[in-house]
C-alpha cells in the first residue's frame, strides 16, 4: 500500500489574532489588499473592522462585497476585475465558505484565463493550475466550512449548470487567520447550520474510503468538540470557550476531509445549485439518513461516531443516526427539506446533479441514482 499525506497551511488561531493580519500580508509581499466578502458582513461592521486593521498598518484595502451564499462564476469574474481596478497585490477572503471560496477562485482568475469550467476537478482541471497566484489570506467569520485550510473552491457555473469543485494544493490560502471573536455576532440559526457543516466534514472524512489514520483521529476529535460545544454556542453566542472550540473544530474538519467526503456532500451541493438550500442546513438534514444508508458499510467508524456522541448502549450506525437527530433537535434544526423550498419537481434535477458530483465516489457504500433519491425523499 502507498499513501501520500499533506497537511495544511500556516494557521494563526485565537482571540484578537486579526490584529496580526497586516504583518502576515506584508510577509507575503502584499501591500494593497482586495477584501472579498458579502454585504451581510459589511452591514454587521466586521468588514470595516478588518479594513481598519489593514489600513492602520499603512496598507491599502478595497472591498469587493458581491459574493452570494453560493458564489457564481459571474461573481468570480467581477471580483477579478475589482482586483485589477484596485491595483491590488494580495487578497483577503473574509467570511464564511462562500467568501473564502470566491476569494480562491478570484485568486486563480488573475493569471488563469481559460473558462472556469476547464479547472473542474472532475475533468482533471487541477493540472491546468500552473501559473502564479497572488497571496491569499483567509479569515473565517463562521465555524463551519473550514475553507481557510482547504485546497478547493466550490463555484456554481451557469454554463455547466451545477456546482463545480476547483481543486489544487496551490489554492490553499497562504495563511489562515482564525479569530473566534469574529463569530460572536452570528445568529443562533446560522451558528447551528454552519456548525453542522463542520460536523459533516469530520463525519464523512471518518467513514470515507481510503487510508488516512491521521485524518481519522482529527475527525473523531472534531465530532466530539462539535457535539459538546455547538449547543452552547447556539444559545450563548459570546461564550468564548464554545466559540473557540467550534472554530477549531471547523478547521479540523477541513483538515480531515482531505481524506474524502461522501453522499451527504454530493446531495448538499446539488441542493444548493438547484434550490439554493444553505450548505450547512442541507448537510445537517441529510446526515441521519446517510448514516443509516452507510451503516453496514462502515460499522467500525460509525460505532466510534456513536461513542463520540455519548451513546452508552449499542454503538452502531442506527444509534449514531439517532444521536445526530437528537443534536439537531437541541440546536433547532428540525426542518425537512420541503420547508427549505424543495418540491417534488426538483427531485430529478437534484438527483442528476448529485450523481455528477465527485464527492460520493469516496462514500463507503456505492451510490446509485435510486439511492440518492431515497435519501433525498427521506429528508423531505
Amino acid at each position: 500500500m502507498k499513501a501520500t499525506f499533506q497537511f495544511p497551511t500556516r494557521i494563526l488561531f485565537g482571540q484578537k489574532v486579526i490584529e496580526d493580519l497586516p504583518d502576515e500580508l506584508k510577509s507575503l509581499h502584499g501591500w494593497s489588499a482586495l477584501v472579498v466578502t458579502d454585504k451581510g458582513l459589511v452591514k454587521a461592521g466586521i468588514v470595516s473592522r478588518v479594513v481598519e486593521v489593514i489600513k492602520t498598518a499603512g496598507m491599502k484595502a478595497e472591498v469587493f462585497d458581491e459574493v452570494s451564499a453560493n458564489p457564481t462564476g459571474e461573481q468570480v469574474e467581477a471580483g477579478a476585475l475589482a482586483f485589477k481596478a484596485a491595483r491590488a497585490d494580495c487578497i483577503v477572503g473574509l467570511g464564511g465558505g462562500s467568501s473564502m471560496d470566491a476569494a480562491k477562485a478570484i485568486q486563480l482568475r488573475i493569471h488563469h484565463h481559460e473558462p472556469l469550467r476547464v479547472y473542474d476537478d472532475l475533468l482533471g482541471g487541477d493540472c491546468k493550475i500552473t501559473g502564479s497566484l497572488p497571496p491569499l489570506a483567509a479569515v473565517p467569520t463562521t465555524s463551519g466550512t473550514g475553507s481557510e485550510v482547504s485546497r478547493s473552491a466550490v463555484v456554481t457555473l451557469r454554463d455547466v449548470g451545477r456546482k463545480v469543485v476547483i481543486f489544487s494544493p496551490r489554492l490553499m490560502p497562504h495563511v489562515a487567520v482564525c479569530d473566534p471573536e469574529l463569530t460572536y455576532g452570528l445568529p443562533g440559526r446560522i451558528t447551528a447550520e454552519t456548525g453542522m457543516d463542520a460536523f459533516s466534514h469530520s463525519l464523512e472524512a471518518l467513514v470515507s474510503k481510503g487510508y488516512h489514520p491521521m485524518a481519522d483521529g482529527i475527525a473523531l476529535r472534531g465530532i466530539r468538540m462539535v457535539a459538546k460545544n455547538l449547543p452552547i454556542a447556539v444559545t450563548e453566542p459570546k461564550n468564548a470557550k464554545a466559540r473557540q472550540e467550534m472554530m477549531m473544530a471547523s478547521t479540523m474538519g477541513a483538515v480531515a476531509f482531505q481524506k474524502g467526503l461522501g453522499v451527504i456532500h454530493s446531495l448538499a451541493h446539488a441542493l444548493g445549485a438547484v434550490v439554493g438550500v444553505s450548505h450547512g442546513l442541507a448537510n445537517a438534514l441529510i446526515m441521519p439518513h446517510a448514516i443509516r444508508f452507510n451503516a453496514k458499510a462502515a460499522p467500525g467508524p460509525l460505532a466510534d461516531v456513536a461513542a463520540a456522541l455519548g451513546v452508552t448502549g449499542k454503538q452502531n450506525g442506527d444509534s449514531a443516526a439517532e444521536a445526530v437527530e437528537a443534536l439537531l433537535k437541541r440546536i433547532g434544526l428540525i426542518d425537512g427539506l420541503a420547508q427549505a423550498g424543495v418540491t417534488e419537481e426538483h427531485v430529478p434535477s437534484i438527483v442528476e446533479k448529485a450523481m455528477e458530483d465527485g464527492c460520493h465516489t469516496q462514500n463507503p457504500r456505492p451510490v446509485t441514482p435510486q439511492d440518492m433519491e431515497a435519501i433525498l425523499r427521506a429528508t423531505m
